[in-house]
């Protein structure tokens, strides 16, 4: 059995203290909060840690934002163009951290 000098799983989450700053998506559709994110990926500098919050699921059928900003987050991942992207524990936002241009 392998043996690891630290557990590798502390690597996937991001404290709260390793947020340097707060994105309130608030009432933006999935496209305008899907730009806004882009434009937020594409000028800030590597390493740098947001948690990205929106309004929770009210019970009644309609779409929150997780889905879709999830889906885009999930492409900007596998691009590289995150280091990290997790959601949030209550579901309403995710954490990321941008990777290296």
């Amino acid at each position: 059995m392998p043996t690891f000098p630290s557990n590798p799983l502390e690597n996937l989450a991001i404290p709260p203290d390793a947020i340097d700053e707060h994105i309130e998506l608030g009432e933006l559709d999935a496209a305008a909060a899907v730009a806004q994110v882009e434009k937020l990926i594409v000028e800030a500098p590597p390493g740098r840690c947001f948690q990205l919050n929106f309004p929770a699921a009210e019970g009644d059928g309609r779409e929150t934002l997780f889905l879709p900003l999830g889906r885009y987050l999930l492409q900007a991942r596998r691009a590289a163009r995150l280091a990290s992207c997790l959601p949030t524990a209550d579901g309403r936002g995710f954490v990321i951290r941008i990777g290296e241009a």
